[in-house]
């Protein structure tokens, strides 16, 4: 989506112009926002006259951005616009007092365009990030920041900077989630910019992808985290060791460290200083490894032996890539557009491995060498308290790296300002920091606590009282006894708490226990609870006005006690993991912040609750009020429609497909009731997304079919909602996914091919197969035909390989065979699928290993259907192992079964008509035996039953005996092949008999022939009365006759 147009209201300066500047830089990024997406995070509605304007709070709840879609406003059916959803107009800053002062639109005369480049709510410090950056030749900055303190934000003005600049090529955004790739693209085109053109938007895993030319694994580093902790508890105890205790930290130690900081053999750093933190040559060494984390040798030892145990498995694959694409990595190789980028801004750095952050600035490092005079720019920013990814993150080592790789000193930059929380959110979040006081120094985050003086020098307490801003709402609720015990009671309490934090919007559960889901999530109740329940390192990156933390004291009382354990460094490792969890859960609220402790709990001490100083004050609830307070919570229509997209979005980034479905169906349907076109618009528009993003998401899987199937919804949804700019999004998908369709097979064909040399065409085929559908989905002709042509050549053999085995399993080759059928079909290929479907049908009905003689006939039928129809092919004899297999598998089946032999003989005989068979001969001659150990020598010339004289009649002629094939096939009536072999026999007479006796005309030669047969033989008892002459010339006559009858005539057939 290109953006949303804002037109501004022209008495909206005036409405301003009063007010402190954090109120005007709020309402600003207000409209940015507005412009990016078509709404704000946190939105009012209205009563009464205004009904339908939208407020956005910008000051607490007492200054409001009053906006609304056009298509909503009194100016709807009366303003020619082309597409009013997509229009909003924004009327104001107004206080609360002000809210039942009507509003009155006459036309839209009263608004100026607005465009959304012309908006910049940048703090000085975020502002100063731009203007820095680009004095250098190589300009490199780094950029901490605390959560909420803008850091994002000026990431996003600073990429529309850079792309501003003419000395400047390619820009390149990057980040760890999809979720702020998609924030950064909508941002930049309601900016107006071109993203296909200089500036691209990557997650790390999209990079690694282009990097490798292939599809990369999905980015969620936890998703393997259960898979692994099963895995442990599989392995020796001496083998794991402590670290069985701490399997989260173990997991981190492991990706982190000693897969997130294995350098490959094939890579040469620039400068052997780099080797200081990372373990060169793919070899970690136990004693290296413990000297890096302050570990004990046997410690060190048993997670190098487990990490050893995994290189090959799919744990830490992302890291593993990493390395392969360092390993890999020449600047000649690229894709063109990143061996000519200028700029690479890197968000959340703090997700990253040191590998991973290696690899990016080898990237940079790359484009350096290749053009040394051209301007380069790299700028990472993250929050080193927020690593709830097991990404082992210290802005010291990433600083170092970077001035090593790029031989520059960066440029620091520091944002200390907490903007998005209320202040007493903000105080607890700072007094957080204390946590780390129980570390030693080396284990502490680096970055300084939050400042308390703004921008104009004064205590954040004096300018939020200045602009009467509110404070957030702090509230502690003991647990009651029963719900401390997930038994029956207990587990009906938070069901019942769960429910209602699910029937509005904006609210979450931080189960830091990470026992709740797990037992109260059952039947109809598990989607609503997985909806409001989170852990923390799921809820990172979101934010929810009303935050419950749920263990928060138990596992700060956990964390000390690991932290003041003097034998190990392992459990300070495990209490530093838990600290940052902690600080993670308190950050997420906006709002109000519910404590599930009581007020004596000693970690409420440590974040100020007992210091006047520390908080401005805190109310304690019981569960009851609790219930009572999110009961009677009210939200407007809008604001639960709002709110719904918005968690919708959150749901969608984390791949809850049909958890984000609900909430969405949920927000369309209030709009609907509501008659809010623009809602329901959004909502609907929304709604058709979620499977573009579910397909992306799918496709990154490697599971091409089913990204095509969810990008076929996407594409009747669009249809149907009718809006030009999603079809074209869906449309450009299609596109993507038949070049990653391409790109796919064909990195497939090549695997297929080195598969079937190692490990058999079955392997190869079964490696191709599941392309099938979706790449006939796709409609690519050529890429269709390219992988059935594989699929044909791998199946076929295969097939023949199965069918050989000793003991065939006829229910697979029926499957193989009917699906190289269909496959041939789609070629157009009409033998192949004839062919194809004759073996699929004979081991359907026909199982192997039937000792049933009827079988055998059975399968000599479909032998001789196998050889008429590729006969006319002239095949090889590669094309008829099969029917040969079939000869063999019914001749041990034939046994005394005389009545089968004949038609196995004529297949046979039909083989050898194509290829060599070696083995007639031997078989016709058993055949024969069998038959005559049971009726005697002579058993050709007194057989009566049909079936054996059929055999007779074939084998006599097989052993050149025409004269008894001839009086078989006499017998059996089928007088032409009786006179076939009664004229290879040369008898005559008896030819002349059987024409006469079919009915048949009499060549004249034939006659001719018996006539002089006959007169010679009466010649014989009336020569002497020849003369000497006549004798002598009746001599030559016959003699020249002879030498014509016994020259060859190879034209000459019965």
């Amino acid at each position: 989506m290109a953006g949303y147009r804002l037109l501004k209201h022209r008495s909206y300066d005036d409405s301003a112009a009063h007010l402190p500047p954090a109120i005007r830089r709020k309402a600003t990024w207000s409209q940015v926002l507005l412009g990016a997406r078509g709404r704000t995070p946190s939105v009012k509605s209205t009563t009464g006259y205004n009904h339908r304007w939208r407020r956005t709070p910008v000051q607490g709840y007492h200054y409001y951005l009053w906006w609304i879609p056009l298509s909503e406003s009194a100016l709807a059916e009366t303003t020619p616009v082309e597409e009013p959803g997509h229009t909003i107009l924004v009327h104001s800053i107004r206080h609360h007092d002000e809210t039942d002062d009507p509003i009155d639109l006459r036309s839209l005369d009263e608004f100026v365009e607005l465009p959304v480049a012309s908006l910049d709510p940048r703090f000085d410090e975020q502002r100063e990030v731009s203007q820095l950056l680009g004095r250098r030749p190589v300009s490199l900055a780094t950029i901490k920041g605390l959560p909420g303190s803008g850091k994002t934000v000026s990431l996003f003005y600073l990429v529309r900077d850079l792309a501003g600049r003419s000395d400047l090529g390619n820009v390149l955004y990057l980040t760890y989630t999809s979720r702020l790739r998609r924030a950064a693209r909508d941002f930049l085109q309601a900016q107006q910019l071109d993203l296909e053109g200089r500036i691209h938007l990557r997650t790390y895993q999209e990079l690694l992808g282009e990097l490798l030319r292939a599809q990369a694994p999905t980015a969620d580093p936890f998703a393997d985290l259960r898979d692994f902790i099963r895995f442990l508890e599989t392995q020796h105890p001496a083998t794991v060791g402590p670290w069985r205790r701490y399997p989260q930290t173990f997991y981190t130690e492991l990706r982190a460290y000693l897969f997130g900081r294995s350098l490959p053999a094939g890579y040469t750093p620039g400068d052997d200083a780099i080797l200081a933190d990372f373990f060169p040559g793919g070899v970690v060494r136990p004693a290296d490894y413990a000297r890096l984390r302050d570990l004990d040798l046997p410690l060190a030892e048993n997670a190098v032996k487990l990490a050893d145990r995994l290189r090959d498995s799919r744990f830490f694959l992302d890291q593993r890539l990493a390395a392969k694409a360092l390993a890999q990595l020449d600047p000649q190789r690229l894709p063109t557009w990143l061996r000519n980028v200028d700029a690479i801004i890197v968000d959340e750095v703090q997700d990253l491995t040191l590998l991973q952050q290696l690899l990016v600035a080898e990237v940079a490092h790359a484009r350096l060498r290749r053009r040394p005079d051209a301007p380069l720019v790299l700028a990472v920013a993250g929050d080193e308290s927020q690593i709830v990814q097991p990404s082992g993150f210290d802005w010291g080592e990433s600083k170092d790296l970077l001035r090593t790789v790029l031989q520059e000193d960066p440029v620091e930059f520091e944002f200390r300002h907490q903007r998005r929380s209320p202040r007493n959110l903000a105080r607890v979040i700072d007094n957080a920091w204390a946590f780390y006081g129980h570390l030693a120094k080396e284990l502490r985050p680096s970055a300084n606590r939050q400042s308390f003086l703004d921008d104009s020098g004064l205590t954040l307490a004096e300018s939020h009282a200045a602009a009467g801003e509110e404070h957030g709402r702090l509230l502690l609720c003991p647990l009651p006894d029963d719900a401390q015990q997930l038994h029956a009671a207990g587990l009906k309490r938070w069901r019942g708490l769960a429910a209602e934090l699910a029937s509005l919007p904006g609210r979450a559960l931080i189960d830091l226990t990470e026992t709740l889901l797990p037992a109260i999530a059952a039947g109809e109740e598990a989607a609503k609870t997985d909806e409001v329940i989170f852990l923390a390192r799921e809820i990172k990156g979101l934010e929810r006005n009303t935050v419950l933390i749920h263990g928060l004291n138990a596992t700060y009382a956990r964390a000390v006690r690991l932290a003041d354990e003097p034998a190990s460094n392992l459990p300070h490792l495990e209490a530093r993991r838990l600290f940052d969890t902690l600080r993670v859960a308190l950050s997420r609220s906006t709002d109000k912040l519910i404590l599930l402790d009581p007020p004596t709990a000693p970690v409420l001490a440590e974040l100020g609750f007992a210091d006047p100083a520390g908080v401005d004050g805190y109310h304690e609830i019981t569960w009851e009020s609790l219930l009572d307070l999110l009961r009677t919570e009210e939200m407007s229509e809008i604001e639960v429609v709002e709110g719904l997209l918005d968690e919708t979005d959150d749901l969608l980034d984390r791949g809850r497909w049909e958890q984000a479905r609900r909430r969405n169906r949920r927000a369309f349907d209030f709009a609907e009731q509501m008659e809010d076109r623009a809602l329901g618009r959004e909502a609907q528009e929304q709604f058709i997304r979620s499977y573009l993003l579910e397909a992306e998401a799918v496709l990154a899987t490697g599971d091409l079919r089913g990204a095509v199937a969810l990008n076929q919804t996407a594409l009747e949804l669009a249809n149907a909602h009718g809006d030009p700019e999603l079809q074209a999004d869906v449309e450009d998908q299609q596109r993507q996914l038949q070049a990653a369709s391409a790109r796919q097979v064909e990195q497939m064909l090549v695997q297929a091919a080195q598969m079937a040399q190692a490990e058999g065409n079955g392997a190869a085929y079964t490696h191709l197969r599941p392309l099938t559908a979706a790449v006939a989905e796709l409609g690519d002709a050529r890429l269709a035909a390219r992988l059935d042509e594989a699929l044909v050549a791998y199946g076929w053999q295969w097939g023949v390989t199965l069918a050989s085995q000793r003991t065939p399993r006829g229910h697979q080759l029926h499957e193989l065979f009917a699906d190289l059928a269909a496959v041939l079909d789609r070629q157009g290929d009409a033998t192949g699928r004839q062919l194809a479907a004759i073996v699929a049908a004979r081991y359907a009905e026909l199982p192997p290993g039937d000792e049933d003689p009827d079988g055998a006939g059975q399968l000599v039928a479909a032998a001789q259907r196998y050889l008429r129809t590729v006969a006319p092919l002239r095949p090889d004899s590669r094309a008829l192992t099969i029917p040969l297999l079939w000869l063999e598998e019914s001749f041990a089946r034939l046994g005394s079964h005389h009545a089968a032999y004949y038609a196995w003989a004529l297949a046979a005989q039909a083989y050898a008509s194509l290829t060599p068979y070696a083995a007639l001969d031997e078989h016709l001659w058993d055949l024969e035996n069998r038959v005559e150990l049971v009726l005697g020598p002579r058993w050709k010339v007194e057989a009566d039953a049909e079936p054996l004289l059929h055999f007779a009649a074939f084998i006599a002629a097989y052993n050149e005996e025409p004269a008894t094939a001839s009086l078989a096939w006499e017998k059996l009536g089928q007088l032409d092949l009786a006179i076939v072999q009664a004229r290879l026999a040369g008898d005559l007479e008896r030819t002349f008999h059987l024409l006469r006796k079919s009915g048949a005309a009499i060549p004249e030669e034939l006659s001719v022939a018996v006539k002089l047969a006959r007169l010679a033989e009466q010649l014989r008892t009336k020569q002497e009365r020849l003369t000497p002459a006549e004798r002598q010339r009746l001599a030559e006559q016959l003699a020249a006759l002879t030498g014509e009858l016994a020259a060859p005539d190879d034209d000459a057939r019965p």
